[in-house]
């Protein structure tokens, strides 16, 4: 029968190969030979008939048509790998649990609370992956994604975890040389800090509602993550209006103070996955016990 793929050792050493791009560390990777990985990939180049890699110095770099075929074919092999880890995990319905999310939601909110999922499901492992562009879909090979905002994401089942309460914090340093705690009064004379994704009417709907002229409200740094923010207002850097949900540590800790009354917004972090992940009987628990979570957060229930 006439060869119509490239075959499974070919394509990890022109993956591994292609991360590292150096034969002798994808060779370590592989517990392979450096001539087997050379060997493997002078074969897929003859299977395509074009040069997938040029040498540079030590090293190598895709071509153009190398790196192509190598966006195409590498999440296929993740979901090899995955499917795989997941065959050899145990029993059915546990394995790995994919998860994009976005970054401070995960160090902040999920990662201290995920000790209590694995105390009923400890035979599940989390992957974490890079978390997904605003216009960006999720990948086949991850469960689901926790995005910010309004939960319109085509294509997915959208499920709003927390995040709605947004409070103004500081640093309690801030105010210090005018003796005297921070009140909301203070806030429009010091540098308001602002989120990128955060919903643009966020300030001034801050101000209306503590009484402020919300018109003084649209300058300040920006920043891409809430945690660039947060510690930002820590540092004593200005002042910035975060989910709440994001703060609770710095809150009790007393390195933060909030200050003025919380409002909502129409933004939260969801859980964005396709309806048939439901099917696998730990994801729809990781599913029911995330929301649960994020209900007892919004409705202010500290998290032990």
């Amino acid at each position: 029968m006439k060869k119509t793929c490239p075959t499974i050792q070919e394509l990890l050493a022109f993956d591994a190969v292609a991360r590292y791009e150096s034969l002798t560390r994808a060779s370590s990777a592989l517990f392979v030979s450096v001539s087997g990985v050379s060997k493997q990939l002078a074969g897929l180049e003859e299977f395509l008939g074009r040069p997938l890699f040029q040498k540079i110095g030590r090293g190598v770099r895709l071509t153009p048509l190398g790196r192509e075929y190598w966006n195409k074919i590498s999440p296929s092999l993740r979901n090899i790998e995955m499917a795989t880890f997941e065959a050899r995990s145990g029993s059915a319905g546990d394995g790995v649990i994919a998860l994009a999310s976005a970054p401070t939601f995960l160090t902040k909110w999920l990662i201290p609370r995920l000790a209590e999922f694995r105390r009923h499901h400890p035979a599940v492992t989390f992957s974490f992956r890079e978390h997904l562009e605003p216009h960006e879909a999720v990948p086949p090979d991850v469960d689901a994604a926790v995005r910010y905002g309004s939960g319109d994401w085509h294509g997915v089942v959208s499920d709003y975890i927390a995040g709605r309460r947004f409070v103004c914090i500081c640093s309690p340093d801030l105010m210090k040389p005018r003796k005297k705690s921070p009140g909301v009064g203070d806030v429009l004379m010091q540098t308001l800090l602002h989120h990128d994704q955060a919903p643009p009417t966020a300030w001034q709907h801050w101000a209306e509602t503590n009484g402020l002229d919300e018109s003084q409200t649209l300058a300040g740094p920006r920043f891409a993550q809430y945690s660039a923010v947060i510690q930002a207002a820590v540092s004593g850097f200005g002042v910035a209006l975060v989910p709440r949900i994001l703060v609770e540590e710095e809150l009790r800790a007393g390195s933060a103070v909030a200050i003025g009354a919380s409002i909502e917004v129409e933004q939260g972090h969801h859980l964005c996955f396709r309806a048939e992940r439901l099917e696998r009987p730990v994801f729809a628990a990781f599913r029911s016990w995330l929301l649960a979570q994020g209900q007892a957060s919004d409705n202010g229930v500290p998290h032990k």
